[in-house]
């Protein structure tokens, strides 16, 4: 059986879609892993043939839904989970909303939940589909599990300029005023995307979030300035959020020996090896928890558009001195105010939210429902043989789309339609590439780490791209 993984935002999905990669792998099916122009391109317009194609989100815009229909068309089994989550606030209802709708939910034959929250939303809105959605959980949680801790031994060593200092974490939430696109640019897409025809209130909920978060931003600032001076022995680590400008946060807060702004690699790593986190509204607070580290919610200025749960599960205080009170007594061993609270709720989310924390890891609960709706589409499966003249084919099919431009791949992935007005986005920050070296060596650490997965190997495939294989496999 063919799968294949588009990757969207490089450091939030490259370890888990990897990992299910190589479970897949192991399994003896052929995975193409990478760029969008090497997979979703590719098997939309029927180049590659028939298999499993696994969406990062199907938020129904009207292009979405054009190429749930091509890949549909062309013999491909859709699935998806949302790498959004959605688990940031009390009810999962508004995101199911947004995110989801009958169309683009009827062309799916899979989509993979969280946990019970997200599921069992989906299912009720959603009840004529409810036997789609699976609560499997999600292979990035995989990576909080105790098994994984010796992979985080293997990783974020030597990657703060002060090798030497512990670090406390500054995890950024700041998406809509950081974005490395403009704030009119996100908004025209949005609309174009349905967002504000689905929930009329969210227009007006983007422009009262730009405004909290302007303020909220130069209380960061100034918190991480003040926080850099009064724990001079450790880096304040800033990591900026995908969508966020790492270069504008530089600027915003100077330049200052012990503070860092680093977006390398993906955030779970840099959560295992902090001191504590400081956060507002982050996800990264409820992957803290699962850690037992240390997560204080900074909320210096709260807001009807604060996110709940994450602060929920975290210490939480209203000014500079309070904080600097808690991260000291943090890092002194000392007795922290509401610890039993923040516990208490922590472990509600957890269980709720997470399918996967124990059992058997996301990876294999996914590739095990993609092993029983992809059966029939298994004689498809490309054999090590044919994956060379198929990487051929990719590497002809994206020359064309570099000599005749834009059209050429409107014409061939969408069909020809009327220019849509919808603004183009920077995206490059979101996956800059995957090298091959990159790639072999979280391999390297996922075997080592797991003692699984010898017996797979990996060929180029387009530019940004690779095909997981089993060695040996034939189809």
């Amino acid at each position: 059986m063919n799968i294949y993984l588009p990757i969207e935002i490089k450091v939030r999905e490259l370890e888990g879609k990897t990992l299910m990669a190589l479970e897949a792998a192991e399994r003896g099916h052929t995975v193409l892993l990478g760029g969008k122009e090497d997979t979703r391109t590719l098997a939309a317009n029927g180049t590659l043939p028939p298999g499993i194609f696994h969406n990062k989100s199907i938020t129904p815009s009207d292009k979405t839904i054009s190429i749930l229909d091509q890949l549909n068309e062309n013999g491909h089994i859709v699935t998806c989970q949302d790498e959004e989550s959605g688990l940031l606030d009390e009810s999962f209802d508004e995101f199911a909303n947004l995110r989801f709708s009958e169309e683009s939910v009827s062309r799916t034959k899979r989509i993979f939940g969280w946990g019970p929250h997200d599921s069992q939303s989906l299912k009720r809105i959603y009840s004529d589909y409810k036997d789609h959605i699976v609560s499997t959980g999600s292979p990035r949680v995989d990576y909080w599990r105790s098994e994984f801790d010796k992979y985080y031994d293997l990783i974020v060593k030597g990657k703060l300029p002060e090798k030497k200092k512990p670090y406390i974490l500054v995890s950024s939430n700041f998406g809509t005023i950081l974005n490395e696109n403009r704030f009119w640019d996100v908004i025209a897409r949005s609309r174009k995307a349905g967002y504000f025809d689905r929930n009329p209130e969210w227009e007006r909920h983007e422009y009262y979030n730009f405004a909290y978060q302007t303020k909220l931003a130069y209380e960061f600032v100034a918190m991480i300035r003040e926080l850099s001076k009064a724990f001079p022995d450790y880096t304040i680590l800033v990591r900026p959020h995908p969508t966020e400008s790492v270069d504008g946060w530089k600027k915003l807060i100077g330049s200052y020996s012990n503070i860092s702004v680093v977006r390398e690699g993906a955030i779970s790593g840099w959560i295992r090896n902090a001191s504590v986190l400081v956060h507002n509204g982050c996800t990264t607070a409820i992957e803290a928890a699962a850690f037992n580290l240390s997560r204080i919610a900074y909320r210096p200025i709260p807001s009807e558009v604060e996110r709940e749960i994450p602060n929920s599960v975290s210490y939480n205080a209203f000014s500079i001195e309070e904080l600097k009170d808690i991260i000291s007594k943090i890092l002194n061993n000392k007795q922290i105010p509401n610890y039993d609270k923040a516990e208490e709720a922590s472990k509600e989310v957890l269980a709720s939210r997470f399918e996967n924390l124990e059992g058997p890891l996301a990876a294999e609960r996914i590739v095990d429902e993609w092993e029983e709706i992809g059966k029939g589409i298994d004689k498809y499966q490309l054999s090590n043989k044919e994956l060379l003249d198929f990487s051929r084919i990719s590497d002809d099919f994206l020359s064309e789309v570099k000599r005749n431009g834009k059209k050429f791949l409107k014409d061939n992935l969408f069909g020809k339609s009327k220019k849509s007005g919808s603004p183009l986005l920077k995206t490059k920050h979101k996956f800059p590439g995957l090298e091959e070296a990159e790639l072999s060596e979280l391999i390297d650490q996922l075997q080592v780490t797991l003692g699984r997965y010898k017996d797979v190997k990996t060929t180029k495939f387009g530019k940004r791209s690779f095909i997981v294989y089993k060695h040996g496999k034939t189809a």
